[in-house]
Formats: structure tokens, C-alpha cells, sequence
């Protein structure tokens, strides 16, 4: 929650966050689905009740400022005043998608969510059954083998086909005519990961709609200027 707050102190107007369920059925915001690397736990989320991952450290790994820093639940994130909430569920099965819809649905919160994650049969039957909703596909870094013609079919071809609203690209690998063709197919182009200013800018310059990075003062400046 601290950095979420943070972020959205410097200007962000949205925040990205992963969904985990608890052994109890609890959501619980954690990137992880071990809590050994960002806790003090150890094991899956999914092997422990929410009591349990609620008393865990979430936060010294991070610095001493953070200690007992405690895992959030979804509820608790979705009441921040952010514009976006870009959530990805990371956990498989029919229960933790409705209720994750459950907790966007009781908050009316369809025009400030968008729904991704690399499920993608989840996230088609979650926009099947919820028209309103705004689901982002996701993409990989180009691999190896490929060129630049071949990484672009790949991520225009499966766009043109997937039904999705919002298509993420990695900022380090986007390029004009990515950009130019998803717009043509009337899509959102969303650059992810930018992993410094240069990077940012590039992408600003290409013309995406949204980026989203983990140095939020460079967005912001870069975004809108006047607030810096």
C-alpha cells in the first residue's frame, strides 16, 4: 500500500497490481504466488489462510522504513483514488475470477478497472460474460529468433484475433508500425516495463496511449510536463 500511495502522491493516475486467492478464498494483492521472496513467509499464498498471510512482513525486504508493511487485500486497493486500477489475476479457476468481478461489480468500478493476465480463456470468458469490461492482452519480449517483421505479426495478428480492448507491449520492444496497426484495429496500446526515461520517451513519441513504468517521476514529467 505504501507504494501505491506513493505513486499515486507523484502524479500517477494509475496503479498495476496482481491478485492471488488465499486457501480461504480471500483476495490478496501480492505479485508472488510463493510469499518467500517479498515476505517473510515461505510457501504458496494459495496454501495459506488469510489470517496467516496478513501477519507476514511484506515490507523489510524492500528497507527498514517498510517493516511489517502487511499484504493488501483487493477491497482495500480498490478504495485508493486512483483513476485505473490495472489488475492482473494471477491464480487459476472459476471461484477467484467471479470474485474478483464480485469485488469490481459491488464498488461499480467497470470504467477504472482493466482486466489482464496471461490467461487469456479467463479473461475471454470474463469479457463473454461482462461486456463492460476492459481486458488487456498481454505479450512476450520478442524471442531470439526473431526478427522484427516476425515480432510484429505476432503481436498484430494475435490482437486482430483475440477480441481484447487494451494490447500491452513491451517498451523496450515496440515499435511504429505495432502502434500503427493496433490503432487501426480502434485498440488501446499500453507500453509495460519501461525501465528508464529514454525509454519512456520512445514510446511517447510512437504515440501509445498509456505506459507504465516503475520510475513514476519520469512518467508523470514526461506525460504531462506542467507538473513538474
Amino acid at each position: 500500500m505504501a507504494s501505491f500511495r506513493r505513486a499515486l502522491e507523484l502524479g500517477a493516475d494509475g496503479i498495476e497490481f496482481d491478485v492471488q486467492e488465499t486457501s480461504d478464498g480471500q483476495l490478496v494483492v501480492i505479485h508472488d504466488a510463493m510469499l518467500d521472496r517479498t515476505t517473510n513467509g515461505t510457501g504458496a499464498v494459495l496454501e495459506h489462510s488469510f489470517d496467516q498471510v496478513r501477519s507476514l512482513d511484506a515490507g523489510s525486504w524492500f528497507g527498514p522504513a517498510f517493516v511489517s508493511e502487511a499484504v493488501p487485500t483487493l477491497a482495500e486497493v480498490l478504495e485508493l483514488p486512483a483513476a485505473i486500477f490495472e489488475l492482473e489475476t494471477k491464480t487459476y479457476g472459476r471461484r477467484v475470477l467471479d470474485s474478483i468481478v464480485a469485488a469490481v461489480d459491488d464498488r461499480d468500478l467497470w470504467d477504472r478497472v482493466k482486466f489482464t493476465g496471461w490467461n487469456v480463456l479467463a479473461l475471454s470468458r470474463l469479457k463473454a460474460e461482462n461486456p463492460q469490461a476492459t481486458i488487456g492482452l498481454f505479450n512476450h519480449a520478442p524471442q531470439p529468433w526473431m526478427n522484427d517483421a516476425v515480432f510484429e505479426r505476432s503481436i498484430l495478428g494475435t490482437a486482430e484475433t483475440a477480441g481484447f480492448d487494451v494490447v500491452h507491449v513491451r517498451a523496450s520492444a515496440i515499435t511504429s508500425r505495432i502502434v500503427d496497426g493496433l490503432h487501426a484495429m480502434g485498440l488501446i496500446v499500453h507500453a509495460n516495463d519501461a525501465m528508464n526515461r529514454e525509454e519512456m520517451q520512445r514510446t511517447l513519441d510512437l504515440g501509445v496511449d498509456s505506459l507504465s513504468g516503475n520510475d513514476v517521476a519520469a512518467g508523470v514529467a514526461l506525460v504531462n510536463p506542467t507538473s513538474s
